[in-house]
């Protein structure tokens, strides 16, 4: 019983730290500044996303106030991608093209920059969806250099819960480490950079190689310089990003992001990491003693436990989990052990491809 009370001590602490950290977060704001919004220029790198850019470009034409420009940054395309943008010229929209000696989103994002006029940049993901008063809800925002704004990942299959969550679960732990000493994480497709401030720090020469990865070596280079880091909380300003299709598609995502967190080699991330993965081998094989030991009763104690915790984390970021959240909780006590040595066995034995490189 000592192995069960000692897993329990250790994950209700785990969670309170981050229950905790998350209310120290949002009491602890810095003070907030009015943002001009014809001071900041959104970037949008693609390749070979005509399926979601109608949806990007309906959002842009559906804004209440919008930006001194959305910079569309063509990473050799080769699809259907230029008939889209026939309705540009009502809107303050530009699409450049990468030039061919360029390859890649890193290179994109900054070949883009380099056509920012303005104080700030806003990088998106071609593939995500917001809301009509996004660009309205940018007028108030913290006084940082780099500012994490929210995303949210979304599905539509019943698997996909799976996913949903465990990103879910990752966005919290980088609110609640933030709460207590410093954001870990952040994602390319809603960051707000001061362009000033990159143009310093940004050294892309140290991680050129890597796959994406662009959010993750900014944030380093900010905090490597000492630059002012601030997340922040606004439905308004959430923007949603859908779940790949399939599982492989999924794991190929979650390897290619391993990738580029262990490369950026931060102490406290790969800490967080390493405590997250052994309280969760721990709960696993808890399950599995008190299950062959024919304790089906405490092996249904400990999942109900964890899911109850597990809850309570969920609940900091939604108030009201619809019936796909609780589904995907279900599935996360039960299989994310499992998903983990799938996913360390995908990183040994496949070469993860983005966007078909």
């Amino acid at each position: 019983m000592w192995l069960i009370g000692s897993w329990v001590l250790l994950y209700i602490l785990s969670i309170l730290t981050l229950l905790f950290g998350v209310n120290r977060l949002r009491v602890s704001r810095n003070s907030k500044k009015m943002m001009a919004i014809d001071e900041i220029s959104v970037v949008v790198p693609f390749r070979n996303e005509a399926d979601n850019l109608q949806v990007f470009l309906d959002c842009i034409y559906s804004q209440r106030y919008q930006p001194a420009q959305w910079i569309f940054v063509n990473d050799h395309s080769s699809d259907s991608y230029i008939d889209l943008f026939k309705e540009m010229d009502s809107f303050p929209i530009r699409l450049l093209h990468l030039p061919e000696e360029q390859r890649g989103k890193k290179r994109a994002i900054r070949f883009g920059m380099d056509h920012v006029r303005t104080e700030y940049c806003l990088t998106m993901d071609a593939d995500v969806s917001f809301g009509k008063d996004y660009m309205k809800s940018m007028l108030l925002l913290p006084e940082a250099e780099l500012i994490i704004l929210p995303v949210e990942m979304t599905g539509k299959k019943w698997w996909q819960s799976f996913f949903t969550l465990e990103y879910l679960f990752t966005t919290l732990l980088n609110k609640g480490i933030a709460g207590w000493a410093r954001p870990v994480n952040c994602s390319g497709a809603n960051l707000l950079i001061h362009v000033s401030s990159f143009d310093q720090v940004d050294d892309i020469d140290d991680h050129d190689h890597i796959l994406s990865g662009d959010d993750i070596y900014t944030l380093r280079a900010f905090r490597t310089f000492g630059k002012r880091v601030e997340i922040v909380e606004n439905e308004a300003l959430k923007v949603e990003t859908e779940t790949p299709e399939t599982i492989s598609e999924v794991m190929e995502q979650r390897v290619r992001w391993l990738g580029k967190t262990s490369h950026v080699a931060d102490s406290l991330n790969n800490f967080l990491g390493i405590w997250a993965v052994g309280l969760h081998v721990y709960y696993f094989l808890l399950l599995i003693i008190t299950f062959f030991a024919g304790v089906y009763w405490l092996t249904g104690l400990i999942i109900v436990f964890k899911y109850g915790m597990d809850f309570m984390l969920v609940k900091m970021d939604k108030k009201k989990p619809t019936s796909f959240d609780l589904i995907g909780l279900g599935l996360f006590e039960l299989f994310y052990p499992v998903y983990l040595v799938a996913l360390v066995a995908y990183l040994m034995v496949s070469q993860p491809e983005w966007k078909g490189r």
